[in-house]
């Protein structure tokens, strides 16, 4: 008689350990997603509410609290927005995107807004005014933060890499987040035109939303992508 026919336990162990590697790996990216480390609720859902205010109540930033795997929808909203000849880069940049987002007690799903109104995902974005990559950073105010938060730094072609882009844009979102009281439309509106001109703005009276109003559509855009995934994932099974 055939061993595992007389070991029956064997068979179904086997047998589950393949459903689950076959559920936390991805096909298409070829990525196993139970690497990426699982999203800070309580970061993300306090952020989140900073952002909403009022309207996080009922919104789809709190219906993603029921969604135990945000981590692997993260994942597939990354795959699925870079650059083909970037997609193979997609697993890092989610751990990056979700490790650094929790570091600085960021929702990961307002930083991939960012990037999306920044440089939808284009790794290789270049802006009029010499911005770089995904985060579509100046290399001087690059260096800057990297200096002062000793991120790895070699010159602007540092940039061009995917991953210390992140970080060093998300350490920068973080210090104008501080710098702006956590008042959402200053540090979003400093991050595209520089802190100092959205002061001045302010003492005249004038709020600049333009940027902020973009980057908030990308935020429940995204969201409402992955909460529609799930739900359709629930669904059909």
């Amino acid at each position: 008689m055939n061993y595992l026919m007389r070991n029956p336990l064997l068979v179904i162990t086997g047998l589950v350990t393949a459903v689950l590697l076959f559920q936390n790996f991805d096909f298409d990216g070829g990525a196993n997603t139970s690497t990426i480390q699982p999203v800070d609720q309580k970061s993300r859902v306090s952020h989140a509410k900073e952002l909403l205010g009022r309207r996080y109540s009922g919104s789809l930033a709190q219906k993603a609290e029921n969604i135990s795997d945000l981590q692997v929808v993260i994942y597939d909203n990354v795959h699925k927005h870079l650059p083909k000849k970037f997609q193979s880069q997609a697993l890092d940049l989610t751990k990056t995107i979700i490790t650094e987002a929790e570091a600085h007690d960021l929702d990961p799903v307002f930083v991939m807004a960012v990037i999306k109104t920044e440089s939808s995902f284009n790794p290789m974005a270049r802006g009029g005014h010499g911005e770089i990559g995904l985060m579509q950073l100046k290399p001087d105010t690059a260096k800057w933060i990297a200096d002062q938060e000793d991120i790895f730094w070699h010159g602007p072609s540092t940039l061009e890499n995917p991953i210390q882009n992140v970080k060093i844009g998300v350490a920068y979102l973080a210090l104008l987040r501080e710098q702006s009281s956590g008042y959402a439309n200053k540090y979003l509106s400093a991050y595209n035109m520089g802190l100092a001109k959205v002061r001045r703005m302010y003492k005249s009276s004038k709020t600049p939303k333009e940027y902020s109003v973009r980057v908030m559509k990308n935020y429940k855009d995204i969201y409402k992508r992955m909460v529609a995934s799930r739900v359709t994932t629930l669904a059909d099974n």
